[in-house]
């Protein structure tokens, strides 16, 4: 059983929101700690006060001081990226240890399936006769012309062919409309990476982090 094996007592969409909750928690905890928070908010402030007089300045026509004045932003700039070194760091390091671990739970799956050949798939504990002509893939009795979505027990799975193989990526979230470029369907790591950035600036702002 995973370690996070709890989260299959939830829909997979819910589980990975609550993954990303966790995750979110854990990394914004080490900012908190890890960088002084009233001095960053200084130099926020600071930077925010140079570009301002920047950009006075060279509405005046004062193109040198502007100039000046920008250097200096960009200076406080890089003590800003100084300040999160350590915490990307140690997040980098939470993100590599634990998304493993949701990857347990939601694994994709390939067969190889040489074209006009046969092959055999077993997810979920269940196992499926394939036959692929070109394109073309028969599941037991059903046939999709790759790339394609199919129900495999009790998930949709993106199908699509990879050379002699035939990835199967497990389907957890059907958004209401489509994001360009990606589709409405996506998988574990593309809900986790969509819920995550949203869940990720609300704790940060509950927990008064100032980057």
């Amino acid at each position: 059983m995973p370690i996070l094996g709890f989260l299959l007592s939830f829909p997979p969409s819910i589980a990975v929101v609550i993954f990303s909750v966790f995750i979110g928690i854990i990394i914004n905890f080490f900012y908190k700690v890890l960088v002084n928070q009233n001095e960053v908010r200084q130099v926020k402030a600071r930077v925010k006060e140079v570009q301002k007089q920047s950009s006075d300045a060279r509405k005046a026509g004062d193109t040198k001081r502007s100039s000046e004045l920008m250097s200096e932003a960009m200076k406080e700039n890089s003590k800003m990226m100084r300040f999160t070194m350590k915490p990307m760091l140690v997040s980098m390091i939470i993100v590599v240890i634990f998304l493993p671990l949701l990857s347990e739970l939601y694994i994709d799956s390939g067969a190889a399936v040489p074209v006009n050949g046969l092959g055999i798939l077993t997810v979920d504990g269940s196992t499926y006769a394939l036959e692929r002509t070109g394109d073309q893939l028969k599941i037991n009795d059903v046939v999709c012309n790759m790339p394609c979505v199919q129900q495999l027990g009790d998930y949709n799975w993106k199908i699509a062919a990879e050379g002699t193989n035939v990835k199967f990526s497990r389907i957890i979230v059907t958004l209401p409309v489509e994001i360009p470029y990606f589709g409405a369907n996506f998988g574990w790591l593309g809900w986790y990476i969509i819920s995550s950035i949203p869940i990720m600036i609300i704790i940060r702002k509950l927990m008064k982090i100032a980057m």
